[in-house]
């Protein structure tokens, strides 16, 4: 084994789809012989990959501070509990840069990669100790590009009716009223305005809360593409003036497997947990459909519809009497569809837990998606040209539905009535007449998989992804 040229912390966010992505970054690093240590709460250090535990190039630095709740849709946003975690982490970073500024013989630190959630509270600890900082985004480049274009077109001003071009960006995502109402995660009615003020959550106009931290930041690396949104990650440098890569972190092995048209198995690439059905019950029922026939349909494990829409969703399902589906509630979830699965047989699958998603999507038999928008499910889907029925429910997964729709043209809203996606709620006609118009759009099913076969080529494994780290390499060991 080489010697290593330097070190590089990583800080993760607690999101499981943060350390998912920030792992695989720290693999990527140790194949240029960066030793790197991998801050993350105590809470989640568990779920590590072991693989990356016993990296002989990684450190896993567990910090003292729990996790706050996840939020409920019911129940008012309390920031308490989120801001005390950010302290602890706070104070278990300082400590783990005093011990390394008086430790002798140890590797120079040549960079700190902050996740931009992390990044507000940290940022000034990094440059206390005169660590440079590199910002990593886990979101879509169209989703930074919109927050931030919303921002400077003061878009909380649009009237009904009204529809504002967003300059230097693609006509295609130009917002109107509908783009920047927002149904708050708690049971407000209200639609919530922006700002001009750092809210949780950024609402359209509202200055996004990355511009300001950003100012002491040397690069941004993004969990994207270019091939996927050139244009976006364009614009981002363009109006951060700072060097950016696009460099997407879903492990290469995804990609690979993908290049060769087969099932993957998700044991393959990622840890499994408990679940209702094995992954081989879940494959032998897939196995008895015809292609294309199922919808998967999936939420996050924290943002998710309402208990009442989760009932319009049961109801939708249960009246489309012809419809194959795979319906994922986390266990986390405060709702479970009771008598559903007597009432649609052998055509629906209701897991509770854990779902093999890259298995369910690279099966032939899956024909659409359901998302919140989550941009790893999004990616996951493209890979295995899957087109996507967006229920978008907050923050990024807006703007992320807006590509999906308007931008790349490789999906549908949940509801063709968009106010009630994104201020009202969702009711059980819309959520059927949805799921046909995604099933039976072979336009968009054909663009899909267009794109797919671009990456089926191995386009992110070994072509722009390798050549972005590479240049970023080359920029972090420059004098600073």
């Amino acid at each position: 084994m080489e010697k290593a040229i330097g070190e590089i912390l990583v800080v993760s966010f607690f999101g499981q789809s943060h350390v998912f992505q920030l792992t695989e970054l720290c693999k990527k690093l140790s194949s240029f012989n960066f030793k790197t240590t991998f801050i993350v709460s105590s809470d989640i250090s568990s779920t590590v990959s072991s693989s990356l535990i016993h990296h002989p190039y990684v450190n896993v630095a567990a910090v003292d501070a729990p996790l706050p709740p996840p939020p409920r849709p019911e129940i008012k946003f309390d920031p308490q509990p989120l801001m005390l975690h950010f302290k602890q982490m706070r104070q278990g970073v300082e400590s783990i840069l005093t011990s390394k500024n008086i430790a002798k013989n140890e590797l120079k630190i040549v960079c700190a990669i902050v996740d931009s959630m992390m990044l507000t509270n940290l940022g000034d600890v990094f440059t206390k100790f005169q660590v440079p900082i590199v910002t990593f985004f886990p979101f879509s480049a169209a989703a930074l590009a919109m927050e931030y274009a919303a921002w400077k077109a003061d878009v909380e001003y649009i009237k009904p009716g009204e529809v504002r071009f967003l300059s230097n960006l693609p006509d295609e995502m130009a917002m109107d009223y509908d783009d920047i109402i927002r149904r708050y995660y708690n049971s407000s009615e209200e639609p919530l305005k922006g700002t001009k003020k750092k809210s949780f959550p950024t609402q359209p106009g509202d200055e996004p809360p990355w511009v300001e931290a950003i100012k002491d930041t040397i690069a941004i690396l993004v969990n994207t593409y270019d091939e996927l949104e050139h244009p976006f990650l364009e614009y981002i440098a363009k109006q951060t003036r700072l060097p950016v890569w696009g460099i997407g972190l879903l492990p290469e092995k995804f990609w690979t497997l993908t290049a060769t048209k087969s099932l993957i198995h998700d044991k393959d690439i990622r840890a499994i947990n408990n679940s209702n059905y094995s992954e081989d019950e879940i494959l032998n029922w897939l196995e008895t459909k015809t292609p294309n026939s199922v919808i998967y349909i999936t939420f996050g494990s924290d943002v998710v519809p309402t208990l009442q829409e989760h009932e319009e969703i049961s109801k939708a399902l249960e009246e489309s009497s012809t419809q194959n589906f795979i319906w994922v509630i986390s266990k986390n979830q405060d709702y479970y569809p009771k008598g559903l699965e007597a009432k649609v047989g052998n055509r629906g699958l209701v897991i509770h837990g854990w779902a093999p998603q890259l298995l369910i999507l690279s099966h032939p038999s899956t024909g659409g998606g359901m998302t919140h928008c989550g941009w790893n499910s999004i990616m996951e889907a493209i890979g295995q040209g899957v087109p996507l029925l967006a229920w978008p429910i907050r923050g990024d997964q807006f703007y992320n539905a807006k590509s999906i729709v308007c931008h790349l043209k490789i999906g549908h809203m949940v509801s063709s009535i968009r106010e009630n996606i994104v201020f009202k709620k969702v009711k059980k006609e819309e959520i059927i007449q949805g799921i046909k118009r995604l099933m039976e759009d072979e336009q968009v099913y054909n663009r899909v998989k267009e794109l797919s076969d671009k990456f089926r080529n191995g386009l992110p494994p070994v072509g722009s992804t390798a050549a972005d780290l590479l240049d970023f390499k080359e920029f972090i060991m420059q004098p600073k």
